[in-house]
């Protein structure tokens, strides 16, 4: 499953080449094992708006071109039905030439319930 997110991330990535070599490429990733469900996703696009995507598939991933100094933020609830169930939230950017970075929220489920996945707001 995991390979399947990192070809989801890296197909939609490859797909979005910044015109100007200066752009970031902000890619968001969300995944979850069997059981797990997201309720809604929230992210910062490269417009500054907060975009909800309700009740999306997972694993789910979103990407786009940002210029320096644009923002990135995402946050998910979740929904597990037992204890063990694993998800993880990614946010990644990379500046053509130069490399990636990312940041990510992780959990595992001690109980069936909701559960929250953020990635705090950062400027690139």
């Amino acid at each position: 499953m995991r390979l399947m997110i990192a070809a989801t991330v890296l197909v939609t990535t490859c797909e979005l080449t910044p015109s100007n070599p200066q752009e970031f490429v902000v890619a968001y990733a969300l995944s979850g094992a069997s059981g797990v469900s997201c309720d809604s996703v929230k992210y910062e696009n490269a417009l500054g708006d907060i975009v909800t995507v309700t009740s999306p598939a997972l694993p789910w991933s979103y990407a786009y071109p940002g210029p320096p100094g644009t923002y990135l933020q995402a946050a998910a609830w979740m929904a597990a039905t037992g204890s063990g169930q694993q998800a993880k939230l990614k946010a990644t950017w990379t500046l053509a030439g130069v490399g990636s970075a990312g940041d990510s929220s992780y959990g595992t489920t001690t109980a069936a319930g909701k559960f929250t996945l953020v990635v705090s707001r950062r400027k690139l």
